[in-house]
Parts: structure tokens; C-alpha cells; sequence
């Protein structure tokens, strides 16, 4: 049966209805949302009127005004969103099943062909080969991988990484023309580049960097001015648009960071070598030349391929050290550079003035980091906020500046001669979003004004009036989520996070695609001018294939995100998988109808207390004011409340965690306990059995200011 002619939902008569299409997201409890191509507001589809759509299909709809808003009904569907399924292997009699992990997969899925180390109870991943046709209907499959044993974390990554098809190991042709690569650079390397190696470059990295893509050097100029050189890696010059190891790295789009390592986008003889700015060694580099005056306001800025010479490597903890006069044993490395490094801080101090001043966000919420063990990777030690002590954070806010000030230099520049590239964009929030936080807002003493905060400086007046405020991180979150998210374009309409009319990504060749991309365009450009342009010219890319780039890279950069969340959020389970019965205290970060999510700050994990586990009353969901209130006792739940919750039950397979309320755990323990203190038997919540997997997800996206996507990791410069 083709996507073109699935059954649909019933026949509906009712108010006039209209086509759309979109992709359809399913709640484990069978009823939907589809999010329009044409971006107008979200479409609730009933269960029953959800027809044969799987999550992520994308569906043509009917929708109407209804009284939950707008409501649909699946006409078709035209693309499958999922080809693979993850799950355990079973017994249904005789037959081998797929036990599905997913629970908005209701229907049995069977298995085709040979499964080798098929013992019942091993995680694997499947292929779908046949979907269903009617709502809830059978699936088929075929098992692709056995992956192990599903009590392992291991087992757990693998699966998000083969739902992704992200892909750890590099084809052949890729690695042989890696490995293949020379281990220094060439003389011929040298044409056509401008000689910088006496350009006192540092680089400045994550002390457990493996790979070093951008390095520093500031130089006085006369009348009281900066000159700030900015050296990224040449990874163009290795990969040759439309060669194999080009056309894997534009598949791959960007790297993804997981706890436990990295997947690159380009493979290690490039990523760690020869596009890595090592110390000590000749380097090929793009370098942007950024003068500034006295009130670090850029006056001229100019490019050129180079072949630099890094002096040294540097990072954040031994910078915010030798800042603040500890040079003493390994970091005696550090004294010669002291002068330059006193200028770097003094110069970046400026220049994240001015463009704060202009509006620029930043909302500085908390990220998970995992801690696993060194010797047993199944075991995870800690989940914690990442963090770092003032000296550090002004060590990277320092690179970040030069960064960012590197982007948006570049991104005049093809600004200035309207040449077509892939601009960084990010678009001013959404009206509605906006009226709906300032509803919000003003239950909690906040007036906004939706104008004004729709600009940048405004939107920062409102953090700066949220700042101290017992529910800071939960509003400013919710305030986050109503922002759109930064995405790859080559219709340029600023970044209004950044608070900037022009930028672009330039700085970080080595694990996203679209710096790539604008290396090439710009060694086009210097070509055409008679600069250094590193011996290889390659043509503008027309402005239809740009887009197509564009595209792929928004996607791979969103995937990236999600695998990355999704990874966390199961090491966030493990941990607690063993907790069950311990008791936190915790700060309420979300509302809604069906509970309050309630993050616990150490371990740092975040987990929802459903509404039905609220025994003592009927509890209702005030949307504006994003509050449970009792309907009897008035008692309400809101953002920033401070609770202590009890861990119920978590679930490994959907990474999900349930808390109970104490305090509602101990009156109903109490109403429950015999004389002797002895409970009846069946009444209260027990720890649950080993291999009980209750419930489905409950998943809150997170990103930034520029709407980048927040990692374990340390944060990536150039935003």
C-alpha cells in the first residue's frame, strides 16, 4: 500500500475546514499535534482522527476551529518521519516480536527475516518495512543490529545514535584519503598565502581540548588603537568541495558531543592534525585582521589565507590563573604572554560593553554535566551543573568576544559587496509568544511591554528586570522558549539574539559545515581582489545550491541537538534509576495540565510530579498564570515554588524521572500506617520491580540566546 493512498480518519462535517500540511508529533496517550509547513498555529488531532500517521510522519490535514483551539483530522500521509524502531527482542508463542521501547507505538511489531544472537530480552534496532495501515495496526520490521544487554548505558547510547543514523566510523574512501594526508605542511602549501608565522598566535581551549580550529594575537596601534588577528583553520584547503571526504562532512553537517566522546565531523588525521593549530608548528589558517580605536569600535578590517605559527596552548583555568598572578610551576608557560593576555581581558572587557549596550542576550542557564567513571563507562559518578569560577568564565568570555567580533567581520564584509553566502540568522520573537510570557510575567510582579521587547535591548530589559527574582531560571527559560530558533539562510535578517544585522559562522570549520562553506566563498572573493587566497579558487556556489546547504546544515545542527539531549537525559535516568525512595529538594520550572516539572539542583536532574499523584485535591491548570491550583484548599503550585519530592519511579528505555511531593507522600503514608506503624499491604507508592519501564516521556527542548543548542560540553565559540 503506497503513503499516497492510506485510509483516513472519519468523515467529519462540521466548520468550514482547510488543507495543510506538516509533520505530526503523537502523545503516548494516542492524540497528536501537527506543526504546519506554513508555520500558523499548531493542530490538535484526536486519536481517532489521527488515522494511520505515526510520530514525525508528515501529513496532509483537514483543520477547523474547534473548542480546544484548532483541530484536524489526517487526510494522508506523504512521508514516513521514521524508518527505524528500537526495542527488546521477546516471545509472543512462538514468534519473535520487537517489544518496541517506544509507547506511542501501540501496535505488535513483528520481525522478518534471520536475527542473529537472537536471545529474547537483547536490545536491538529495526528497520520498518511495512507500516501500518490502519491506527494502531501491526508494523513489520527487520532487526538491523543487536545491540546488548539493555541494562548498559552503552546500549541505551547506541540506540539514539542508530535512530539518527549518525555514523561513528568513517567510510573507507574517507579514512584512506585521511590517513593519506601529509603530517606537516608542504613548501607548495605556502603559495599564494600571506606569511604571518611572526604573529604571536596563542590558542586558548577547553583544558581537554583535543583540537585546536581558532588562535589569537592583539598588537598596539598608533594612537591608542587594538589590532585583533583572528586565525581559524584552513580546513578547506584539505577538503575540496565535492571530494569524498567534503561530501561526508556536508552529510555529517556538524560534530555531536556526547558525555563519553565526541563524533566528529571530519575524521582525526584532519580534526586533531593538520587542521589543528597545534603549538610550534606551521599551520595554514583563513586570518581576519580587525582594527579597533580606543572604544574598541572596529575602524578597518581586512582577510587573507595565511600560514601561521602558534606559539603557544593556553587554557581557561591556566589564563584566569596567570590573570590573576599565579605563574608558578606548569603555568610559568604563562609569564612571557602576560602582557598580551592583560590586553586581550581589557579588550574584550570593552567589547562585550558595547555590545551588551546594543541588546545582546545572554540568559546563562545551567547545563548538565555527566561525570563517568574512568574505569567502568556503565557507571555514571555524578550529574552536576557545569560550572566554572568567575576567573574561567571571563577566560572564555575573552575568546568568545574575538570570536564572535571574527563572525560578524566577515559577515560585513559580504554584507557591504551583496554577495550571496550562509548567514547565521535568527528572527524577533513571535508577537503571541511574547503576550503570552507577559500574561505570564505579570502573575509574577513582572510587567513587560511586548513592543519594546520585541527589539533586543528591550527583550534585555526584561532579563535585567527578571534578574534576582525567586523565579528567575524557570521565567527565563519559559521566556527562552518563546524566542525562535537560530538557523542557516541565505536571505540575511540578522540575529536577533546577538543583537546583530550581519553574521555568520566562520570560526569552526573543523566540526560545522557552514564555516566551510563561507571559508570558500570568502578565498572566492579574495581571489577575484588579487589577495592571498591560499592557491585554490574555488567558484561562488550559485545561490539554489547555497540554500540546499543552508537546509541540511539547520537540519544536522537540530539532530545534533536532539541525539545530544536525548544522551543526557538517559545518563540523567541512570543515575537515578538507583535513587528510587530518596528525597531532594527541588524548584519547580514548569507547569502544565498534567503535573509540575521540577528540577533538583544536585544531582542536577529535573523530573515531573504528575497531577494525579496530588492526592489531597482536585487540582486545576491556570494557563496564564501557569499554576496548579486546588480547586477545595486554594493550595497552588507555581514557577521558582521550592518543593521537596520524593524519587517514585524512572525509566531507563524513555528517559523520564516521577517524583512525588513529600509532604503528600508522608500525610497519605500516615493516613495508611497501622497501629505499629506497619503498612497495609497494596496501600502507597512501592519502589518498582527491577525491569518495570513505566510511562512515557515528557521532553522540554533548551538552546540559547542565539538559539544555538546547549551541550554537556563546554560551550562552542562563535556562537
Amino acid at each position: 500500500m503506497t503513503l499516497e493512498n492510506l485510509p483516513s480518519a472519519p468523515s467529519f462535517s462540521g466548520p468550514p475546514a482547510r488543507t495543510l500540511t506538516g509533520r505530526i508529533k503523537i502523545h503516548p496517550a494516542g492524540y497528536g499535534f501537527v506543526v504546519p509547513d506554513d508555520k500558523s498555529e499548531d493542530v490538535h488531532v484526536s486519536a481517532r482522527n489521527r488515522g494511520a500517521a505515526m510520530d514525525a510522519d508528515t501529513v496532509e490535514i483537514e483543520a477547523w476551529p474547534g473548542v480546544r483551539g484548532i483541530e484536524g483530522r489526517v487526510l494522508r500521509v506523504t512521508a514516513r518521519g521514521r524508518a527505524k524502531i528500537t526495542g527488546q527482542l521477546a516471545r509472543l508463542g512462538r514468534q519473535q516480536v520487537l517489544q518496541p521501547d517506544d509507547p506511542r507505538i501501540a501496535g505488535p511489531v513483528t520481525l522478518s527475516g534471520s536475527i542473529p544472537e537472537a536471545r529474547d530480552g537483547l536490545a536491538v534496532v529495526a528497520e520498518i518495512t511495512r507500516y501500518p495501515d490502519v491506527p494502531d495496526g501491526p508494523i513489520e520490521a527487520k532487526v538491523l543490529k543487536v545491540l546488548g544487554d539493555p541494562d548498559d548505558p552503552r546500549t541505551e547510547v547506541e540506540k539514539v545514535l542508530a535512530c539518527a543514523d549518525v555514523d561513528e566510523v568513517f567510510p573507507e574512501e574517507v579514512e584512506r584519503i585521511a590517513a593519506g594526508l601529509a603530517t606537516e605542511v608542504q613548501p607548495g602549501d605556502l603559495a599564494d598565502r600571506a606569511d604571518l608565522r611572526h604573529i604571536p598566535f596563542t590558542t586558548i581551549d577547553p583544558e581537554t581540548a583535543r583540537d585546536f580550529d581558532d588562535a589569537v594575537a592583539i598588537e598596539p596601534l598608533p594612537g591608542g588603537g587594538t589590532r585583533l588577528w583572528v586565525a581559524i583553520a584552513d580546513v578547506s584547503h584539505y577538503v575540496r568541495e565535492g571530494s569524498p571526504v567534503d561530501a561526508e562532512a556536508r552529510r555529517r553537517g556538524c560534530s555531536i558531543y556526547l558525555p563519553s566522546r565526541a563524533i566528529p565531523m571530519l575524521p582525526e588525521p584532519l580534526s586533531a592534525r593538520m587542521c589543528s593549530l597545534v603549538p610550534e608548528e606551521d599551520r595554514l589558517a583563513m586570518v581576519a585582521r580587525i582594527d579597533l580605536d580606543k572604544q574598541a569600535r572596529v575602524v578597518e578590517r581586512d582577510f587573507c589565507a595565511a600560514v601561521i605559527h602558534s606559539q603557544a596552548r593556553f587554557d581557561y583555568p591556566g589564563v584566569a590563573a596567570a590573570l590573576g598572578g599565579d605563574v608558578r610551576g606548569k603555568r610559568r608557560k604563562y609569564e612571557p604572554f602576560l602582557p598580551a593576555l592583560r590586553a586581550m581581558d581589557s579588550l574584550a572587557r570593552q567589547m562585550r560593553v558595547t555590545r551588551q549596550a546594543r541588546g545582546a542576550l545572554d540568559f546563562d542557564l545551567p547545563e548538565p554535566f555527566v561525570e563517568l567513571d574512568h574505569d567502568d563507562p556503565r557507571l555514571v559518578r555524578a550529574i552536576r551543573k557545569s560550572r566554572r569560577d568567575p576567573g574561567e568564565r571571563q577566560a572564555y568570555s575573552m575568546i568568545e568576544e574575538f570570536m564572535l567580533a571574527a563572525n560578524e567581520a566577515v559577515a560585513t564584509s559580504f554584507q557591504e559587496r551583496n554577495e550571496d553566502t550562509v548567514w547565521r540568522i535568527h528572527d524577533a520573537p513571535d508577537r503571541a509568544r511574547l503576550e503570552e510570557f507577559a500574561t505570564l510575567a505579570e502573575h509574577y510582579g513582572i510587567a513587560i511591554d511586548v513592543d519594546d521587547a520585541r527589539t533586543p535591548k528591550g527583550l534585555k530589559r526584561v532579563l535585567d528586570r527578571l534578574h534576582g527574582h525567586p523565579a528567575e531560571k524557570a521565567l527565563s527559560f519559559q521566556l527562552l522558549r518563546s524566542l525562535k530558533q537560530a538557523t542557516y539562510d541565505v536571505t540575511n535578517i540578522g540575529h536577533f539574539g546577538l543583537a546583530s544585522a550581519d553574521y555568520l559562522h566562520f570560526t569552526s570549520p573543523i566540526r560545522r559545515y557552514p564555516d566551510l562553506i563561507v571559508h570558500r566563498l570568502l578565498k572566492s572573493r579574495l581571489a577575484g581582489q588579487g589577495k592571498p587566497a591560499g592557491g585554490f579558487h574555488p567558484a561562488p556556489a550559485d545561490r539554489a545550491a547555497l540554500q540546499r546547504m543552508a537546509a541540511e546544515a539547520s537540519f544536522s545542527e537540530r539532530q545534533a541537538m536532539e541525539v545530544e539531549r536525548e544522551v543526557i537525559d538517559l545518563y540523567r535516568a541512570f543515575f537515578m534509576r538507583d535513587r528510587v525512595g530518596d528525597q531532594f529538594e527541588g524548584t519547580i520550572s514548569g507547569v502544565a495540565g498534567f503535573g509540575v516539572f521540577v528540577v533538583v539542583d544536585e544531582p542536577f536532574v529535573e523530573g515531573l510530579v504528575r497531577v494525579e499523584a496530588l492526592s489531597d485535591d482536585f487540582y486545576i491548570f491556570d494557563e496564564p498564570s501557569c499554576r496548579l491550583v486546588g480547586r477545595r484548599s486554594g493550595r497552588a503550585f507555581a514557577l521558582g515554588d521550592t518543593v521537596r519530592v520524593e524519587v517514585q519511579s524512572v525509566s531507563v528505555v524513555r528517559r523520564k524521572i516521577d517524583f512525588a511531593l513529600a509532604d503528600h507522600l508522608a500525610r497519605h503514608r500516615g493516613r495508611e500506617l497501622r497501629p505499629g506503624g506497619r503498612r497495609r499491604r497494596g496501600s502507597g507508592p512501592e519502589r518498582p520491580k527491577s525491569g518495570d519501564r513505566p510511562g512515557g516521556r515528557d521532553r522540554r527542548p533548551g538552546r540559547d540566546a542565539g538559539g544555538n543548542r546547549r551541550t554537556g560540553k563546554p560551550k562552542k565559540k562563535g556562537r
